[in-house]
């Protein structure tokens, strides 16, 4: 490990520093230096790798990029709250059967042109537009889940990040001997 921060340091001190020593002392370990040492062999180091950027392109339409289909500039949209509001955080639900409904709040309300998606662990599961506020979402069994949603523009970027919420499906075993939904086998 000391010798690949050898080599890093004098990699990074080329520019400074025009030859490189190298020698093994008695003991097999490997030295490196800008100065020159008895039995040191000089070597020579590749040029330090670069990268430049390219310029960043402008996009197609040029001062249109920001206009809407009727040629007014979009305003720019910010939004102060995106939340789940059901099911709150923390809470239980109980015998759902494998479907629920998740109810979103956004302020001010969704701007024409963006989209309020719901994701669920992580996945994307749907997306509302317009007054909707209200999802169903199924397949929704067993355990803790995770819900937040994001509003996004018509190119698809996030234009703004809700709250996270955790909530825990419980369901109802039919093995619990005390479960009041089995029914009670008759006498015989």
């Amino acid at each position: 490990m000391r010798a690949f921060i050898l080599i890093l340091l004098v990699a990074c001190s080329i520019a400074t520093a025009a030859e490189v020593y190298r020698w093994i002392d008695q003991d097999g370990e490997v030295h490196y230096s800008d100065r020159p040492h008895e039995d040191a062999e000089k070597i020579t180091l590749p040029e330090a790798q670069t990268f430049s950027a390219p310029m960043p392109q402008k996009k197609a339409g040029g001062s249109d990029a920001g206009k809407d289909g009727r040629g007014d500039k979009k305003k720019d949209v910010s939004y102060s709250s995106v939340r789940i509001v059901s099911p709150k955080s923390n809470e239980v639900l109980w015998n759902t059967g494998g479907s629920m409904k998740v109810s979103v709040s956004t302020q001010p309300r969704l701007s024409r042109g963006h989209t309020l998606m719901i994701y669920l662990d992580g996945q994307m599961v749907g997306g509302l537009t317009g007054n909707q506020r209200e999802i169903e979402l199924n397949e929704i069994y067993r355990g803790e889940h995770a819900l937040h949603a994001e509003v996004h523009d018509a190119d698809g970027s996030v234009v703004e990040k809700g709250n996270a919420v955790t909530f825990t499906v419980q369901q109802t075993s039919i093995q619990n001997p005390n479960n009041p939904n089995i029914p009670v086998p008759s006498p015989r």
